[in-house]
């Protein structure tokens, strides 16, 4: 069994980043350029149309923002190939979930507790909508991300198993 590695995780992700933002001048380039200026495009329209329905006790509007960062974060992960990658972001989701509710949780306390100075009352509240938006809204779409790709790609591993 091989030993995890934070090292190794962290220069995976490192090199991972830099591809998401460099593109090469070839055909395959200008493709996945083509991709993120369309899923940026995509997410966008369903941010804005959110917006425009409106998103506070409106099924519409919610569905809009969940497939929103659903796009996002598909945005992301387009290039993804390993099993591995999209497990990872599985449980990253679930442990971020349980930490933002906190951080969100610890700010609103901290908000209340800071009403009578405005700036700071501002700023806490700031962070608790923050990390109200990131647990129930990125959290939920990177787990589902993260489930539809790593069984996509045991399908696709056990047939080429099948296969050769």
């Amino acid at each position: 069994m091989k030993r995890f590695s934070l090292r190794k995780l962290l220069l995976a992700g490192d090199t991972s980043i830099r591809r998401f933002f460099t593109f090469e001048e070839n055909a395959e380039g200008r493709r996945r350029r083509k991709e993120l200026f369309i899923l940026a495009g995509i997410f966008c329209a369903l941010v804005i149309s959110a917006i425009l329905v409106g998103i506070s006790d409106n099924i519409p509007g919610i569905v809009l923002c969940y497939l929103a960062a659903i796009t996002l974060i598909v945005a992301v992960t387009r290039t993804w190939r390993r099993r591995k990658m999209f497990l990872i972001l599985l449980g990253a989701s679930v442990a971020g979930f349980i930490v933002f509710v906190v951080l969100h949780n610890v700010f609103y306390g901290l908000t209340i507790l800071t009403s009578h100075i405005s700036a700071l009352s501002h700023l806490m509240e700031g962070f608790h909508v923050a990390f109200f938006i990131i647990a129930v809204f990125l959290c939920p779409a990177a787990f589902l991300v993260g489930a539809v790709g790593s069984i996509i790609l045991a399908i696709k591993g056990r047939r080429r198993q099948a296969a050769g």
